[in-house]
């Protein structure tokens, strides 16, 4: 009787460790793999970040490409034909457009990315504007400034403005 008693603590005991030391693996396994998923999850953020800063660099340089001021010369029509492609910049806007704002991660990024977006639609309306008046008669009486020529100074440094808080934003340790 004896015997059985103390192979029965024996038999009670061995259970008690296999399933804790079960327990602990698995804490252990869960653990690991909790660590796993969220390092992946770390570096898909930090990948979607870097397509969304290439995504601003290349606005910016379009921004950046073109002059502050242009005139209504024909050097100066010659200058922004060279610099400024419509359709690219409108790709360039709707990528920016297409960029989703929950996926920021902050509401300055996402401020700074609306307002770079604003930015180039405002410059391509003015740009467009100007290149559509080489088509028309040059002697406005009702608007005699719309033969003058576009600055966009404002455009450019609100655009630089935005850029620069957006990768700000993005790359906190830079």
């Amino acid at each position: 009787m004896a015997e059985t008693a103390i192979s029965a603590w024996l038999g009670a005991f061995a259970m008690t460790c296999i399933i804790v030391g079960a327990f602990i693996l698995g804490e252990r396994q869960v653990y690991v793999l909790w660590k796993s998923a969220r390092e992946d999850d770390a570096q898909h953020v930090d990948t979607k970040h870097a397509a969304y800063l290439k995504m601003a660099d290349a606005a910016h340089a379009a921004m950046a490409a073109l002059a502050e001021c242009y005139r209504d010369t024909f050097e100066d029509r010659m200058r922004i034909r060279v610099v400024y492609h419509g359709d690219t910049f409108a790709s360039l806007i709707e990528m920016l457009a297409a960029i989703p704002m929950h996926e920021l991660g902050s509401v300055e990024a996402a401020f700074a990315l609306a307002g770079l977006k604003k930015n180039m639609v405002e410059a391509q309306y003015l740009v467009d504007q100007f290149v559509a008046e080489k088509n028309k008669f040059t002697n406005d009486i009702l608007f005699p400034e719309a033969n003058e020529g576009i600055d966009l100074r404002a455009c450019k440094a609100l655009a630089e403005m935005h850029y620069e808080a957006f990768t700000k934003a993005l790359r906190p340790w830079a």
